[in-house]
């Protein structure tokens, strides 16, 4: 099935001018859970929309699959909306604001509304201290705090994560440098705002690098789903090559530089997408692993058992059973793996000393 759903997804993205396949009606619910699985009902329903009147799913699956996609049309809406309330709420209390991932993202894809969302992921200059002060005396509620972001419930519909800095690192020494680069990176994102959305996102060169190790960072924590591996794609293909180059070169000195390999070579095991387009050479043997892990896990770890194991226990036990998960990553990525316990230890008394816990 795995097969028929590359091929399909293909076909839904332009990238091949045929599905040319028939296929029963059992197959086409096989199809539909993995769309369900990776979060990629919406795009690959554009392909369902071009297929000849012969090759569509039957009724009952289509008008099913249908249902779906007009409610991710209506959460989107809904989510380009808040992004552009809050944006306004809190550029109006003199915090720049830059709407990372999701929303922003979606912008470089032929049909915007198609795209599956999530949460609103909302990148606030300024003070951890003073951002949280703010929203407090708003009377909004604050769920968590972590080094990285907070989960604060502005709007019941939508949930939304206010982030002190784009991403992090577990090892000190890459976490200093992604530090030094997102401020070098970040005056141009706060600015590039877009007047048809109404909110800032970030621009191509940025996310040639930010998204990339949000990828990464899934990868150790819920895991990966092909939605971001599709959303890496474009943007690919909305950069040029002098900004991959120089991407790249940030990319490595983060060190990323085989992981980028990797996720090159699922772009072009699923996509099969121009060698123009890669950012450097596929690396077959870390990029199998990924693959493997991409399918079993699903869109942010969702469909994995072993992870949905490990939240069921307590605090300590989950901790050690993470690293334990990770442990397998270690001859893949020693530098992340082995740092992360070191990491954890330190986040988890940096969040007990400000009352974070």
């Amino acid at each position: 099935m795995e097969t028929f759903f590359f091929k399909l997804l293909r076909f839904s993205l332009g990238l091949e001018q045929s599905f040319g396949e028939d296929l029963s009606d059992k197959e086409w619910r096989e199809l539909y859970k993995l769309c369900i699985k990776h979060s990629l009902a919406g795009i690959v329903f554009q392909g369902i929309e071009r297929l000849p009147k012969e090759q569509i799913p039957g009724k009952v699956l289509l008008f099913q699959w249908y249902g779906v996609v007009e409610k991710i049309k209506a959460l989107n809406k809904i989510q380009n909306q808040r992004c552009a309330e809050l944006t306004r709420k809190l550029n109006t209390a003199g915090y720049r604001t830059c709407v990372l991932k999701g929303q922003g993202t979606s912008l470089l894809y032929p049909k915007p509304l198609y795209r599956q969302c999530g949460d609103i992921d909302m990148w606030v200059e300024g003070n951890r201290d003073n951002i949280i002060d703010f929203v407090r005396k708003e009377g909004v509620k604050i769920r968590s705090i972590d080094v990285q972001h907070s989960e604060m419930d502005f709007f019941e519909d939508v949930p939304v994560e206010i982030h002190f800095q784009p991403s992090y690192s577990f090892n000190y020494f890459i976490a200093k440098r992604l530090e030094k680069w997102t401020q070098s990176m970040a005056d141009t994102q706060f600015c590039n705002f877009d007047d048809s959305v109404g909110f800032a996102h970030p621009n191509i060169n940025f996310n040639l690098v930010f998204s990339l190790m949000h990828i990464y960072r899934h990868q150790f924590s819920e895991g990966i789903g092909l939605r971001q591996l599709i959303d890496y794609f474009y943007i690919l293909n909305g950069s040029n090559m002098s900004q991959r180059q120089k991407a790249y070169t940030s990319i490595c000195s983060l060190g990323m530089c085989k992981f980028a390999g990797a996720v090159m070579y699922v772009l072009k095991i699923v996509l099969n997408i121009d060698d123009s387009l890669l950012l450097c050479p596929t690396n077959p043997r870390y990029g199998k692993f990924l693959l493997d892990e991409i399918m079993i896990a699903g869109n942010f770890g969702q469909y994995d058992n072993r992870i949905c194991h490990i939240e069921k226990q307590k605090r300590f036990k989950r901790g050690i059973a993470q690293f334990e998960r990770n442990w397998k990553f270690a001859q893949y990525y020693p530098q992340e793996v082995l740092w992360s316990p070191f990491w954890k230890l330190w986040h988890w008394g940096w969040r007990k000393c400000n009352g974070y816990l």
